[in-house]
């Protein structure tokens, strides 16, 4: 069923001039793994909204939990040294659930945030620990990372990046599928700050690792002392069979980020997950202490 009226919203991903020609799909409704349009028919949700909707549909726990937050203090900045209780919760619970140690995690608004993020926090993490020149990013053939500039820059889409002009310069890229291929760069180049890497790579194809790749990724980050980015916005809280594909895998990344399955689509929020090591230099009090200037409202 669709609508044929006029539309004034711009949908992500579309061609306008045929929506606004055809019309649109409009869905009213759902519950569980379905879905309803405003016509009545039932559609089977087999793409999880765009596979963030990890719990279903229609869950009256999750919206009276968020309707209860919302009346009380709907949101607040967290700058500074302020912060609200749910948050502070939401951080505890992540750290615990961390696939590496001493996780300290970051809060933003989604996923595309999440990966602008780390591309600032892998440079400005060499830039304190005296290694300014560390500022290029490591990604892979078919990779989507959110488009967002930072993103868009990594994509190993190359639909997604054509016609937006000249972007981020310090990227290199390597088949998805070698590891040998991101030794022989490491080898090569001493300017490397992260690989970032889809345990699972999604909208490029949805291509699972093959046989021992991740596994060889991480000694080969380990060795070359190159930060591990796992992109798991996708991949993450189940969908891989253990609440992150990089426990599946035993990846240990040095960060891990997250979206879509976190609220399963209730609200819009991602996480960054960070290691303690990278952490540290942020944390450390004394005259070598840093603020990093980075967040969102």
């Amino acid at each position: 069923m669709t609508t044929h009226a006029q539309t004034a919203l711009w949908h992500p991903f579309a061609d306008m001039a045929a929506v606004a020609s055809a019309g649109e799909l409009v869905l009213a409704s759902g519950e569980g793994a379905y879905v309803t349009d405003v016509s009545g028919r039932r559609y089977l949700d087999a793409s999880a909204g765009l596979w963030y909707c990890n719990v279903g549909h229609g869950r009256t726990r999750i919206a009276n939990a968020v309707a209860q937050q919302m009346s009380t203090l709907a949101a607040y900045s967290a700058f500074g040294d302020l912060a609200t209780r749910p948050a502070l919760d939401l951080a505890e619970r992540l750290s615990s659930l961390a696939p590496m140690p001493d996780a300290k995690v970051f809060l933003t608004s989604g996923g595309s945030d999440a990966v602008d993020t780390a591309v600032k926090l892998v440079r400005r993490y060499w830039s304190q620990v005296g290694r300014p020149e560390r500022t290029t990013i490591v990604t892979r053939t078919h990779a989507y990372h959110g488009m967002h500039m930072a993103g868009t820059s990594l994509a190993g889409i190359e639909a997604n990046r054509h016609g937006h002009g000249d972007l981020d310069p310090a990227v290199a890229q390597v088949p998805w599928d070698d590891a040998e291929a991101l030794a022989a760069l490491l080898d090569e180049r001493d300017d490397i700050a992260a690989f970032f890497c889809e345990p699972i790579i999604g909208a490029g194809g949805v291509y699972a690792p093959p046989e021992g790749y991740l596994a060889r990724v991480r000694e080969i980050c380990r060795e070359h002392d190159v930060l591990l980015v796992a992109d798991e916005v996708i991949s993450g809280y189940g969908r891989a069979g253990a609440m992150f594909a990089s426990q599946r895998w035993q990846l240990d990344p040095d960060i891990l980020l997250s979206a879509k399955g976190v609220t399963s689509g209730y609200m819009p929020l991602g996480a960054v997950l960070i290691s303690g090591r990278v952490a540290e230099p942020f944390w450390t009090p004394g005259e070598s202490s840093v603020m990093w200037r980075h967040g969102y409202t």
